[in-house]
């Protein structure tokens, strides 16, 4: 029998994404295929430029939603390889930007807890331009300090396909949406090889969250987690987010 060739392996793993993730156990598990799926689709399209050295998604309105397990890994990484000094300095660049800025957070936190309906992603295109001079406060020196930890979105970022029914989108930033259109143009198709988000959001939320936590954006994990100016050594799946709502970081 002929062996089946590296590319129609790629080929094979992707198109067979949603039931590869349901097969997974754990957090980890999850995030190796996430990987793995990048990979692959990364040397099956080229041209994408969402590779380790490029950070446009850690920049301006790319505010990725991350749910309490994912924020328990990058507060325990934080807890773990951050300095007492590092830390202060992400307490103060995240107050810096998240202060003057609060009710466009907010109002990014609760367009997430919405269903997912076009009317949702009309409001994050009014909310998200708004934050064009922010970035993730994990961004130290154009680099993703807890890369290691990073959330599943981060990780899909660029690779895979989003659908909002009755819309497919490409989960990328404008500038890579713009030349995955070209590349579709001159290919003569719209159809490509990519797994879709949603079935890795539903794989986490389901299986890796409490029934009763949510998920949000990370400047307002952290928010949460910050004690008497430090942050604090346990995570909270389940905070009370209104808590801290009104409050300066």
């Amino acid at each position: 029998m002929k062996p089946i060739s590296e590319t129609r392996q790629k080929i094979n793993r992707v198109q067979q994404a949603k039931h590869l993730v349901r097969a997974t156990q754990s957090l980890d598990e999850v995030y190796v295929l996430l990987n793995q799926l990048s990979s692959d689709v990364l040397d099956m399209y080229p041209h994408i430029a969402c590779r380790s050295m490029c950070n446009t998604c850690c920049k301006g309105n790319s505010m990725p939603t991350v749910s309490a397990a994912e924020w328990e890994r990058v507060h325990q990484y934080l807890l773990q390889y951050y300095t007492e000094d590092q830390r202060k300095a992400l307490i103060d660049r995240t107050r810096e930007m998240y202060n003057p800025r609060k009710a466009l957070y907010w109002a990014v936190h609760d367009t997430i807890q919405q269903d997912p309906t076009p009317e949702k992603l009309a409001a994050f295109a009014e909310i998200l331009p708004q934050l064009m001079e922010t970035q993730c406060p994990m961004l130290v020196d154009e680099k993703c300090s807890v890369y290691l930890s990073r959330p599943a979105k981060c990780r899909a970022h660029g690779t895979f396909l989003f659908v909002l029914p009755p819309h497919v989108q490409f989960h990328a930033c404008e500038s890579e949406i713009e030349k995955m259109e070209t590349f579709l143009q001159e290919q003569g198709s719209r159809q490509v090889v990519m797994p879709v988000w949603n079935d890795f959001e539903v794989k986490i939320n389901s299986d890796f969250n409490p029934p009763e936590a949510i998920s949000t954006i990370l400047p307002i994990w952290l928010l949460s987690h910050i004690q008497n100016g430090e942050l604090r050594p346990d995570t909270v799946l389940t905070p009370n987010f209104e808590h801290f709502r009104l409050q300066d970081l």
